[in-house]
């Protein structure tokens, strides 16, 4: 069982994720387009909204079952830094969509570069969030 909810978990992550960086990529087009395009990405991003938050709250909640199920590695400082990551990961997700849904109102409101960078400080934190689970620095 431990298995099923470790691929679960990770799908959930590979989903959550891949929404995030999707999206950035989507909306740092955004400021370079007009008329119809531009609210062509808009409507997309909102059709998108919905699974990424399904998939980071399936993660989450993946991710305390898991902790529930195997308690003594809530004593290992990988995991801490790990979930550190994860809060930090929250943030960017909602400060993109709250960028998203302020591009809505004010489709000038935001820069290209503003969304290149969410892009590359989510990549980071997942890269680092695989090498803590990878490695497991830290342990005991």
């Amino acid at each position: 069982m431990l298995a099923v909810i470790i691929a679960l978990h990770v799908f959930g992550v590979v989903t959550w994720v891949g929404g995030l960086l999707t999206l950035a990529s989507l909306l740092a087009r955004v400021p370079g387009e007009v008329g119809a395009a531009k609210e062509r990405i808009i409507v997309v991003t909102r059709r998108l909204a919905l699974g990424i938050h399904i998939s980071a709250a399936i993660t989450i909640v993946l991710g305390i079952v898991l902790i529930v199920m195997e308690p003594e590695v809530i004593r290992q400082g990988w995991l801490h830094v790990k979930l550190l990551l994860v809060l930090i990961l929250l943030y960017f997700h909602y400060r993109l969509f709250s960028r998203a849904a302020a591009l809505e109102n004010d489709p000038g409101s935001a820069s290209r570069g503003e969304f290149v960078m969410i892009h590359g400080v989510v990549s980071l934190l997942l890269i680092g969030i695989l090498l803590l689970v990878m490695l497991k620095p830290f342990a005991g």
